[in-house]
């Protein structure tokens, strides 16, 4: 154990390592100081203790033990010292040598140092987003009556059941998408929020997947049914799962593969979303194995015209940061070569649960 410890203190990466009951058992030197933590601080108290949170994916890192596999990537915020934070993501991984068995952690910042002209960069950025938004609205709106229009005459002069149908889908999708370029056009989202089961939403992302391509694509659900109602606006947030998982699609057609999309649902605690704390949040993780998003863009995908694609408007995410912020909510991406993970952030507050205990099965 000695010679392994050696051996990580000599790494750049930041390694923690924990035995099977997730008490840590080492940090190495970068991790030290990363974590603003020493060893002798650290050594013997649980994961959740030196993250200085309840940890939320408790049941990932028991499964990695129970079935010796890896947590590929996980985006959080830990809190260190003096009330200090820091966005990070780590991957986890099962260990087991003839000393022990465990889980070994590597960290990777997320975090960048934030100067006052970043903070007007950013300002400058969200005008022209939302200028761009009302201009595209205005654009957009003049071919999709048209359509519309040519779908309702279809739909009244077809007979056969079966082509009926299909014209009704192209009458209810132009309506919601007139909907949505309605509430983007004015100067923020008008939202119409109400209290949402998440997992009702995110149901209906198999048949939009469906829908759209021919080529096979696995969906993974894991959802945590303790998730409470949370306000929003249904055809917004639905927009924003449906602009993920097309991400996500576009990246398997890049490269000619069948993917596959995991959906992930968890109560998130103590976290902190735009600067401001909360106890809970709900967080969803869209997590794809396709070829990861190019480190050259990683950092500007929010923006408009932004894509790693060959032929694209660059416009779905960006439409999502807005939706999402306009929600109180944040969303973060994280990328490498195995694949990519949107994570996004929803407020929980009082009311949530207390909306959720007024009704029954909701959740299940």
């Amino acid at each position: 154990m000695i010679f392994f410890e050696n051996i990580l203190d000599e790494l750049s990466a930041k390694i923690l390592v924990t035995d099977e009951n997730l008490d840590v058992l080492f940090l190495n030197k970068s991790a030290e100081d990363y974590l603003c933590s020493s060893l002798d601080e650290s050594k013997g108290k649980n994961i959740d203790q030196v993250f200085k949170e309840k940890t939320n994916n408790e049941l990932e890192l028991k499964e990695i033990l129970e079935k010796k596999k890896s947590l590929k990537r996980h985006i959080t915020t830990i809190y260190l010292k003096d009330n200090l934070q820091k966005k990070t993501s780590f991957k986890a991984s099962y260990f087991a040598n003839e000393d022990f068995k465990g889980i070994i952690f590597e960290f990777f910042d997320n975090s960048k140092s934030e100067s006052i002209a970043d903070k007007m960069k950013k300002r400058t950025d969200a005008s022209i987003t939302q200028a761009f938004s009302r201009g595209l609205a205005h654009e957009i709106k003049n071919p999709l009556s048209g359509i519309r229009g040519a779908a309702q005459l279809l739909s009244q002069k077809i007979e056969d059941p079966k082509k009926k149908e299909f014209a009704n889908i192209i009458l209810k999708e132009s309506d919601r998408l007139v909907n949505i370029v309605n509430k983007v056009s004015g100067n923020s989202f008008k939202l119409e929020q109400n209290f949402q089961n998440i997992h009702t939403i995110l149901e209906k992302i198999p048949a939009f997947v469906k829908n759209i391509e021919n080529q096979i694509v696995q969906i993974v659900k894991d959802y945590d049914p303790s998730l409470p109602l949370i306000e929003i606006d249904n055809s917004l947030i639905s927009q924003v799962f449906f602009n993920l998982a097309t991400n996500s699609i576009e990246a398997f057609k890049r490269k000619n593969i069948s993917g596959k999309i995991t959906i992930r649902s968890r109560v998130a605690y103590e976290v902190f979303i735009n600067n401001r704390k909360y106890n809970t949040a709900c967080q969803i993780d869209f997590i794809d194995n396709g070829p990861g998003i190019p480190d050259d863009i990683i950092d500007s995908v929010f923006f408009p015209l932004v894509s790693s694609k060959e032929i694209a408007s660059g416009l779905g995410l960006s439409i999502v940061k807005g939706i999402v912020n306009q929600h109180g909510g944040s969303i973060d991406c994280y990328s490498d070569e195995t694949g990519t993970t949107f994570t996004v952030l929803l407020p929980i507050t009082e009311i949530n649960f207390e909306k959720t205990n007024t009704k029954e099965g909701l959740n299940g």
